[in-house]
């Protein structure tokens, strides 16, 4: 095989592997870090150049078969649902708490893989291996099973600027709108209104002005929604209370443009004179 090709495809697995399982890439990178910590501490000590590259190859070996093991552990799954619901649903559940807050399981994993190995912390009558493995697989499960609602709080508490109550804007709309344009305009305000607009409407239709009259309307000729309505998306109470200001504000503009049309038409005559 071409050396070049070969290249370009073990490149263009290992950017599958970091694009398609980000997660389990950063896993593998901090198990990585892990046992080269526990080879300086444990077991080859002073020997930071071969340690460093055992690891490396390491890494490179498990990102480099990452897709296919993670195939394998799509079927794996797929028969473990149909055998042990219960191990599903439980493992389901930690899956969805490190999808939820990855850099969170990925220290919590990081710190129990490298407790595993080092062999030294464990009491005699459980450091054996896989008396160890089964106490660090429990003990992952059980952290991330205790971080992740109390990861859920904080993310859920309000910052400081959300709990300082706001100040109650002033009520416009309980004034007629002649009304409150006299006394905005007492107030020297002679600004209009704007309207947060939701309207399903034709996106994109010629005006008329252009169309010329030759495209027929589209409301004559028939539309289909796409999308939710305005209904749909802000519940009946608040497009209600929508429309109810729509109309208000043209109400006020109404009142507004006539006192700006004639406050104008006696600028431009004083000017004349």
């Amino acid at each position: 095989m071409d050396p070049i090709r070969l290249v370009a495809s073990w490149h263009d697995l290992v950017s599958r592997a970091f694009t398609d399982h980000t997660l389990a890439s950063a896993v593998i990178t901090i198990a990585a870090i892990g046992i080269f910590v526990v080879l300086q501490q444990e077991l080859r000590p002073y020997r930071l150049a071969t340690n460093a590259a055992y690891v490396a190859a390491g890494w490179l070996v498990a990102i480099s078969v990452l897709v296919f093991v993670m195939a394998g552990l799509r079927q794996a799954w797929a028969l473990l649902e149909n055998a042990l619901p219960l191990a599903a649903r439980i493992s389901a559940y930690l899956y969805g708490i490190c999808e939820r807050y990855p850099l969170l399981a990925l220290v919590i994993v990081g710190a129990g893989t490298t407790a595993y190995f080092l062999e030294r912390l464990w009491p005699h009558a459980i450091s054996w291996g896989p008396v160890r493995a089964a106490c660090a697989i429990v003990g992952i499960a059980l952290a991330i099973h205790i971080a992740g609602p109390i990861a859920d709080l904080i993310a859920a508490e309000p910052s400081p600027a959300a709990k300082t109550p706001a100040k109650p804007a002033a009520n416009l709309t309980a004034l007629a709108p002649a009304d409150a344009v006299a006394r905005a305009i007492k107030a020297g305000d002679t600004r209009y209104l704007s309207v947060p607009k939701c309207v399903d409407d034709v996106a994109g239709y010629p005006a008329p002005e252009t169309a010329e009259g030759k495209i027929a309307s589209p409301w004559a000729v028939g539309v289909r929604g796409l999308g939710p309505s305005c209904r749909d998306s802000l519940g009946h109470e608040a497009a209600v209370r929508m429309h109810l200001h729509q109309a208000y504000a043209a109400e006020y503009k109404i009142v507004m443009y006539k006192h700006n049309s004639t406050m104008a038409s006696l600028k431009a005559e004083s000017a004349a004179r």
